[in-house]
């Protein structure tokens, strides 16, 4: 269970069959579907293997495939996720859809609370709406916010597992200014992992906010899109910067060469926070950060 699988696919949509936006397809199915379902999810990353189904660790989507197919009698439900999030970064806000059968009819408000009864504590759905058939969770998407949590030198028994202890000296000034730095439309090459595999690494970070709340720094990016490591990455520079190791021109520098070698080391995972999708054009300008993401 859990696993998309051939043998589970039964019935493919016809051209024609459904009202869709030109150049829209609907995924096959083992099932007729009925209407589609978004999702917007928190979890806790830390004992995943990140969103996507993988060999050898347990992944978020496939605990919630296999709750899910199993509140539909057996039939496997697919859910597509709005991104990929890597083994041990959490979400307030990650956003997943799938197609519903005929039968059974789980309305709405049923099917948050069912589903929440069948998944583990570290996963919870906050949302359920549905949307047009021809939605598409990751190509409907016109950019994220992700926060990353620094802890500035209080540590307890709770902290690392949801931010990254740094130093209570980190210059907020120094880091607010190499942020400008990063910000706009640009190839972020020296920020991503794995460049090999990426076609195009130029991205539009609209706004990086540092705020700090009593003992916690958190550095909230919101940009159209964020490639593999990329956040990550670039917390690392802004670290390096609030400990004076780079300027804010050396940040520039390294952002314009497009050379990942040149560029600080990588924040661990366990401090991101994916906070939002966004779908409406007014949603970037509009996300605002109130409290630590792992208090909301």
């Amino acid at each position: 269970m859990g696993k998309f699988k051939p043998e589970n696919i039964i019935y493919t949509p016809q051209e024609g069959e459904f009202d869709l936006r030109e150049g829209r397809t609907l995924e096959a199915t083992c099932y007729r579907p009925l209407s589609r379902v978004l999702l917007a999810i928190s979890y806790d990353g830390s004992e995943y293997g990140g969103w996507q189904i993988q060999p050898n660790r347990l992944a978020v989507q496939e605990d919630m495939q296999n709750k899910l197919t199993k509140l539909y009698g057996g039939q496997f439900i697919h859910l597509i996720g709005s991104s990929r999030t890597d083994a041990g970064v959490h979400a307030i806000g990650f956003a997943a859809s799938f197609l519903t059968p005929v039968r059974p009819v789980i309305p709405l408000d049923k099917l948050q609370t069912a589903l929440n009864r069948q998944l583990p504590p570290a996963i919870r759905v906050r949302s359920v709406r549905e949307v047009p058939l021809d939605f598409h969770t990751r190509y409907d998407a016109i950019g994220k916010a992700y926060t990353y949590v620094m802890n500035l030198g209080l540590e307890t028994p709770f902290s690392g597992r949801y931010s990254m202890l740094t130093s209570p000296r980190l210059d907020v000034e120094a880091m607010r200014q190499t942020a400008l730095q990063l910000t706009g439309t640009h190839d972020y090459s020296s920020f991503v992992a794995e460049r090999k595999n990426i076609d195009d690494a130029v991205r539009t970070i609209y706004d990086i906010r540092i705020q700090d709340f009593d003992n916690f720094r958190c550095i909230t990016f919101i940009g159209n899109g964020f490639l593999y490591k990329m956040v990550r990455n670039l917390v690392g520079t802004l670290e390096a910067a609030g400990r004076h190791k780079i300027t804010p021109a050396e940040a520039r520098s390294i952002l314009e060469a497009r050379d990942r070698t040149l560029a600080p080391e990588t924040a661990p995972a366990h401090g991101l926070f994916l906070m939002k999708v966004f779908f409406e054009p007014d949603d970037p300008q509009s996300f605002e950060l109130k409290q630590v993401p792992f208090f909301m």
